[in-house]
């Protein structure tokens, strides 16, 4: 199984920085809540990048390779 990035909803700010540093992976849905794009891989790189910076840690990694 793969890596896949999770967001807690509940503990997500909504600050955004997900969003301007991975904008491929992490959207903004109808309901303007933030959650995890639908993606067959995901750039590991920049999903660290997005955990290291949340203010709120809502962001982690689910599965392992």
């Amino acid at each position: 199984m793969d890596k896949i990035p999770v967001l807690d909803p509940g503990r997500c700010t909504g600050c955004d920085g997900c969003l301007e540093m991975c904008p491929d992976v992490f959207k903004r849905n109808e309901a303007g809540y933030i959650e995890v794009a639908d993606l067959p891989v995901y750039p590991e790189e920049c999903v660290e990048q997005a955990i290291a910076c949340c203010p709120a840690g809502c962001i982690s990694w689910e599965g392992a390779d």
